[in-house]
């Protein structure tokens, strides 16, 4: 018999091994690539000169709106114990890329807390004053589960549009480790209630399903898939170019092409580009997120390099005298 192999810890999801900083201002950043590919290393020098004990390794990645996130890559390790470095990781981020005015501010822990949807509540029986709604609510979950909650919401933000229907949904943020003692049910003013992870969308949010904008492929109403490279009735997966011989196996494989028997159709437009083709002028104009009491930046230096083994180690970090390398698609 087979010696059993012990298992190690259990891995943590990756919003509990995130944290992020924030631009002043969303902005995209020229160099996001090169920021991606070389802070990790420049954030993993910065710990070691602080004597920091906590395993070290980290992946980066740099958003639209410029914010850049680090994920902790062993995954029974938490972000959390990093935070006491927060300040010296974001003053080495504000050094080592010019920025301008628009700085990057302090590194933040990634929200961990999940919001579910209880679904079927008569309105009738809850509190007109949306203030008293979180007490009502975390009252009637602690006499069933006994688990508390963090936040409490409707659904719908709109009052005039609730007081038109008898039942209403009402959106919980709770802590991970209480999800799995909510999602069965709960049962508040003597009927079980509906429970399931609720799922945010904006005028932004493209479909994985439909491949509209303003809602998430869970929520999504069409009851078939659209491509989103010809607009046709089947998954993305499933489209072929019909002519054999074109290159790249369109005819095997779902290659974008222009090909007269396999054209690109955007269903949002109806232009000839893909549903995902960033400038299509149905795609809504992103919202420009107001921050409040945003933590104090750490100061930025007038030379972008002020560490030498920066320079050294990544070459391709903008230096004095020299015109940074470019990274191409």
């Amino acid at each position: 018999m087979a010696p059993r192999v012990k298992k190690g810890p259990p891995s943590l999801p990756g919003s509990q091994r995130r944290f992020f900083a924030p631009r002043q201002s969303p902005a995209p950043h020229q160099d996001a690539l090169i920021i991606a590919a070389t802070f990790p290393d420049i954030a993993v020098r910065v710990l070691r000169e602080s004597n920091c004990l906590l395993l070290l390794g980290f992946s980066a990645t740099v958003n639209s709106g410029g914010s850049i996130s680090l994920t902790v890559t062993d995954k029974a390790t938490p972000a959390d114990p990093y935070s006491p470095y927060f300040v010296s990781l974001t003053k080495a981020l504000n050094q080592s890329f010019p920025v301008g005015n628009n700085h990057w501010c302090t590194l933040v822990l990634a929200p961990t807390a999940v919001q579910l949807a209880i679904h079927g509540f008569p309105l009738r029986f809850l509190p007109q004053d949306e203030d008293e709604l979180l007490q009502y609510i975390l009252q009637a979950i602690l006499n069933h589960k006994a688990t508390p909650i963090i936040a409490g919401r409707y659904l719908n933000p709109s009052r005039d549009s609730r007081e038109t229907k008898q039942a209403t949904s009402v959106v919980i943020t709770v802590d991970p480790q209480n999800v799995s003692a909510l999602t069965s049910a709960v049962v508040i003013l003597s009927h079980k209630r509906k429970v399931e992870l609720a799922f945010s969308s904006s005028r932004g949010s493209q479909c994985k399903n439909c491949w509209r904008y303003g809602h998430a492929h869970p929520r999504c109403p069409a009851t078939y898939p659209t491509c989103p490279i010809c607009a046709f009735h089947h998954p993305r997966a499933a489209h072929r170019c019909q002519n054999p011989t074109w290159p790249g196996g369109g005819n095997n494989k779902p290659v974008r092409s222009r090909y007269s028997t396999s054209p690109r159709h955007c269903c949002n437009c109806g232009n000839d580009h893909t549903a995902t083709f960033r400038e299509c002028p149905a795609r809504p104009a992103p919202s420009v997120p107001t921050r409040t009491n945003s933590p104090a930046p750490a100061p930025v230096p007038q030379d972008p390099v002020t560490w030498p083994w920066m320079a050294a180690r990544h070459p391709l970090l903008p230096q004095p005298g020299r015109v940074p390398l470019r990274w191409t698609s």
